[in-house]
């Protein structure tokens, strides 16, 4: 089942540099509790893969890279219209052979695949596009410092 749900939001970038829209109270209603992964459009911009995600007392956010509102041409304080598609079906990112080799040494797979999908994807993207092997394996390790953290945090959590 998908949902299309079509709303107007402003933009909003905090200091760190992170932009995002809130999502209107009836559309987090609609979508229910929880993160839903949604294929979503700016505008009149090509659509992209997000996440909406939980921001408190029953709402969501839709995190926007800088590159995504760039393509937008969307500034801080603007208002823009957002289509966003929630997407029911598990969305496949597949792991390269040496980024699992590395995660499951490290026994946080489970960690990794607990991201959302378009994190893995970004950061999936960002170890791919390394030029040098030893770049590569760099960004392998911090991609399983990020599981890490995640795993830690999930852990805390519980106790």
């Amino acid at each position: 089942m998908t949902d299309r749900h079509v709303f107007t939001a402003r933009l909003v970038v905090d200091r760190s540099g992170m932009g995002h829209v809130d999502v209107p109270a009836a559309v987090s209603k609609a979508i229910g509790r929880g993160k839903a992964p949604v294929e979503a459009r700016l505008g009149r911009s090509e659509p992209f893969r997000g996440t909406l995600m939980p921001a408190g007392g029953g709402r969501h956010r839709l995190f926007l890279s800088k590159a995504t509102r760039f393509a937008a041409g969307i500034k801080p304080g603007d208002r823009v219209r957002i289509t966003a598609v929630v997407d029911d079906g598990k969305r496949d990112v597949p792991i390269p052979p040496d980024l699992r080799e590395a995660l499951v040494e490290a026994d946080v797979l489970d960690a990794w695949e607990g991201m959302p999908p378009g994190k893995r994807e970004h950061i999936l993207g960002w170890v791919e596009k390394a030029v040098h092997e030893v770049t590569r394996e760099k960004r392998i390790a911090r991609s399983v410092e990020e599981a890490l953290k995640r795993h830690e945090r999930k852990v805390d959590r519980e106790r």
